[in-house]
């Protein structure tokens, strides 16, 4: 065999070319298995970057949401109140906020209290009030302004907090929710324990219909102080469809609730049926807001005065032309302005309410010369009102301004007594008969008369009514003078007289309270005869002690109008203690429940957007605190 075949190799050089085969075939598994390992790993890494990415967004998400639950170096930030001068800066430092000052952190807050006691001793205690301080604070602004509770989550909030205290922790929102149940909690035992001292209270109430039906009740009553207090006692659901027993069980209902049985001298709202119904069922009063009764007297006397409806009908032509384009407002506060006019708005018309009528009318005739030229210039089919119709404009806002005066008057007014309300009738009677007699309008002078028939015919018994007649008699602006009968007058000032003979009698009884003394055996012929002598001396000079009061009452001057009635009797209640605690029983009553029924505008905040989930029992509290604090 030839030494260069491969059959001629030696078992050495087979060797060795099998073992360069080998390595070979190694070098390429090798690299092949290097390269699958980098592959993966680079697989794994981008998998892990994302994985990275997806929890970081979810941490910083959830520090948006609930910063005080985020913790720096996965360390959970503890609720020590220490916390709150202390930041972590390191996994084991900490950096104190009202110093420079630098401490080492072994999970417990034993370096923060320390540093504290030797660097800021009596810091604590004024922080801790400062807190609650701020915390209040911020349950007033949820309360004043319908804010969420959800408010304290917003980022812009907190970001503006932080710049006005960054020491102040924000309460989370169900600590905030807890603090305003607490608040409410404690108004309400506190205008409970009042109203326990009360010796009469008044009720106003209204049915809020517009969207969800809910029934609203406040109560009033004079203080210790002979301060006029005012408590809303509920805003409860109530169905569209309910019958007069349904509002007088819930309005018993929060009687129970707040102890007020037997204390409720009168039920003021307005005259629907179901709500002098639910007063009958009560057995309470019912006292018709003298507010509602005006509006609809005038509103009646203006559809019933037949010179007015085409008036009325012109009137808003013309004030449509300036409402309803941009153009011709715009032309019209131009004209305004050369002729040196008041740059004011026209009035459109609202049928539910008559001041819009009055206010459409003088708006008008405030603004008639501008009117005419910007009606020629832009070229309109629309006449402005003739020169005898704003006469007749002119005219019947005469008649009208008395009734105009009292609705604003009314309206304004916090709380408006039920003792003006004989007295305001009254006037308006007086100034109506003046005015329609001294104008020669025929339209204004027929309104004039609508009007004092409209009055009468709802006011006719007006003076008749005790809780009324009693609230006129003690207050010391109006007295006797605030009727215009005087026979009715004085058959309401023997009423007084036998009510303040009832306290007096009543005071006797309890003054003569003493032990029982022994009864004696012996027989008695003449003990009937003595025991109704002593009846009839103690009747007799109970009435005579009451009439002197208030004779004596009568008597004294009456006060300016402007002046508090309720100021008076705090200054003479030693003087007139009878009559001061009837006082306090009358004159809690409103006139109107206008005043109370802006609860409903206030519901309509409460009840936003942000807050649509919100039960009826948190936005009864939330309305409560709104309208005591």
């Amino acid at each position: 065999m030839e030494p260069g075949s491969p059959r001629g190799l030696t078992h050495i050089q087979k060797s060795h070319i099998l073992r360069d085969y080998i390595a070979e075939e190694l070098n390429l598994a090798a690299r092949d298995i290097m390269e699958e390992m980098e592959r993966t790993m680079a697989g794994y890494e981008e998998r892990t970057a994302g994985l990275k990415q997806e929890l970081e967004e979810q941490r910083r998400q959830l520090e948006y949401l609930h910063p005080e639950s985020s913790a720096d170096h996965t360390r959970k930030r503890p609720r020590s109140q220490m916390w709150e001068h202390f930041e972590l800066i390191g996994p084991n430092r900490l950096q104190c906020l009202l110093c420079p000052q630098q401490l080492s952190y072994n999970n417990n807050t034993s370096s923060m209290m320390r540093h504290f006691k030797a660097k800021h001793d009596g810091i604590l205690e004024t922080d801790y009030d400062k807190k609650q301080e701020l915390d209040q604070a911020l349950v007033n602004l949820v309360v004043k302004d319908s804010q969420p509770c959800s408010i304290v989550e917003d980022q812009g909030f907190r970001d503006f907090v932080k710049k006005l205290d960054p020491s102040y922790a924000l309460p989370s929102k169900q600590a905030l929710k807890k603090m305003v149940d607490d608040r409410y909690q404690e108004e309400k035992a506190g205008a409970q324990a009042q109203l326990r001292g009360a010796e009469g209270v008044s009720l106003t109430a209204d049915l809020w219909t517009s969207v969800d039906a809910r029934l609203a009740v406040a109560c009033h009553y004079v203080l210790d102080n002979s301060k006029l207090a005012t408590v809303l006692l509920g805003v409860l659901p109530f169905p569209q469809n309910h019958s007069p027993a349904e509002v007088a069980d819930a309005q018993r209902t929060l009687m129970a609730e707040w102890g007020l049985e037997g204390k409720v001298k009168c039920l003021v709202s307005d005259a629907t049926p179901s709500m002098v119904a639910a007063a009958d069922d009560l057995a309470v009063p019912h006292v018709e807001c003298i507010a509602h009764a005006l509006n609809g007297v005038v509103r009646r006397a203006l559809d019933k005065t037949a010179g007015l409806k085409v008036l009325r009908r012109r009137a808003g032509e013309v004030v449509a032309v300036f409402r309803s384009s941009a153009a011709a407002k715009e032309k019209l506060r131009i004209k305004q302005l050369k002729l040196a006019l008041p740059a004011t708005k026209l009035v459109r018309e609202d049928s539910s309410r008559w001041t819009s009528t009055f206010l459409m009318l003088q708006s008008l005739l405030d603004a008639r010369r501008a009117i005419g030229s910007a009606l020629t210039t832009l070229g309109a089919k629309v006449q402005p009102l003739s020169c005898d119709e704003s006469e007749t404009s002119a005219a019947c806002l005469q008649v009208l301004k008395p009734f105009y005066t009292a609705t604003v008057e009314m309206s304004e007014q916090k709380r408006v007594l039920g003792s003006m309300g004989i007295p305001l009738v009254k006037m308006l009677l007086l100034a109506t008969e003046e005015v329609a007699e001294d104008s020669d309008n025929v339209t204004a002078e027929l309104l004039g008369q609508n009007l004092s028939m409209g009055l009468r015919r709802e006011f006719d018994g007006l003076e008749d009514n005790p809780v009324l007649s009693l609230a006129t008699l003690l207050d010391p602006r109006f007295k006797t003078i605030g009727f215009r009968c005087q026979e009715k007058a004085q058959n309401a000032v023997q009423t007084l007289t036998a009510e303040c003979a009832a306290l007096v009698r009543s005071a006797q009884d309890r003054s003569a309270e003493s032990p029982a003394r022994p009864t004696s055996t012996a027989f008695n012929l003449w003990k009937s005869l003595d025991d109704q002598a002593t009846m009839v001396r103690t009747h007799s000079n109970a009435t005579a002690d009451a009439t002197l009061e208030v004779q004596r009452y009568m008597t004294d001057p009456p006060l300016e109008r402007s002046e508090d009635p309720l100021v008076y009797w705090n200054e003479h209640k030693n003087i007139y203690p009878h009559l001061f605690s009837l006082a306090k029983r009358h004159l809690c009553i409103p006139a109107s429940s206008v005043p109370f029924e802006r609860v409903f505008s206030k519901a309509g905040e409460v009840f936003s957007r942000k807050r649509n989930r919100l039960s009826p029992k948190a936005a009864e509290k939330i309305l409560l605190l709104n309208k005591n604090i």
